[in-house]
């Protein structure tokens, strides 16, 4: 067996047994724990296809900024308003879940047809290397998309900003 099917083997193994200790541990901390194996598990996997800046994306972005933010989330909520389980929030969340399944097959089956019919064939990116290849569409097609979201982050951080200050005025007014 060769050593990229052994290292893609390993890595969805573990991504998807990490997934599933997300999804079934009962303690929070546990499930972040998971959360985070199965973001670096991920992340392996990028780097095995050859994909190195998604794979360094994922580590430094959701691995650490976004667990970061959860770990930060979690020690404000206190512990008892997560063992609860609300029946109606479950009933709301299996038909999309469902939905999202669908979709995430359509795309990936979908995806797997049409994945070297694009502009940066295997050996344009040989030639000019993965990050360039990256930027150059980023910057060029997608600049516009990537101003936007660019700027409604700002405007979310600035309104989370806001809303977080007021909370705290108010509970040193009271």
């Amino acid at each position: 067996m060769e050593l990229n099917n052994v290292a893609f083997w390993t890595f969805s193994s573990l991504a998807v047994l990490s997934a599933i200790g997300v999804v079934f541990f009962r303690n929070i901390i546990y499930a972040v724990l998971s959360l985070i194996s199965t973001l670096i598990m991920v992340s392996g996997l990028f780097f095995n296809m050859g994909a190195e800046l998604i794979g360094a994306l994922q580590i430094i972005i959701y691995a650490v900024a976004i667990v970061v933010f959860y770990v930060l989330v979690i020690s404000t909520v206190p512990e008892d308003k997560g063992q609860t389980v609300d029946v109606n929030y479950m009933l709301v969340s299996l038909p999309v879940g469902f939905l999202i399944f669908i979709e995430l097959a359509y795309v990936a089956l979908y995806g797997a047809w049409k994945s070297n019919t694009g502009m940066f064939t295997p050996e344009v990116v040989k030639e000019m290397g993965n990050v360039k290849a990256v930027a150059s569409m980023l910057f060029t097609k997608y600049l516009f998309p990537f101003e936007v979201a660019s700027v409604i982050l700002l405007v979310a951080m600035i309104g989370a900003i806001i809303i977080g200050r007021k909370d705290h005025v108010l509970d040193e007014e009271a």
